[in-house]
């Protein structure tokens, strides 16, 4: 009796190994260097990234980035000019 799985396997068993198969682990273990090599160098851009905007932050907050502006309101007005300040007569 033959059974379809033995002939499958008797025939795969005959097949020569492709060449490109003799340099897949070398390939498989260069991309994965080359992958934490980019992991690192973007972490380190990223951690850049947020000590620059740290600092311009703290430079414009502390007001040495320019002149004192004006505090405007919540909702972007003059608060001199809102509706409350104008009931109480200020």
């Amino acid at each position: 009796m033959d059974d379809p799985v033995d002939n499958g396997l008797a025939r795969l068993a005959r097949i020569a190994v492709p060449p490109a198969l003799d340099q897949l682990e070398a390939n498989v273990l260069a991309a994965i260097d080359d992958d934490a090599r980019h992991r690192a160098s973007s972490r380190t851009i990223g951690l850049w990234s947020v000590g620059a905007a740290l600092v311009l932050g703290l430079i414009g907050g502390t007001g040495l980035g320019g002149g004192m502006a004006q505090a405007a309101g919540p909702i972007g007005i003059d608060t001199a000019l809102a509706p409350s300040t104008l009931l109480l007569g200020r």
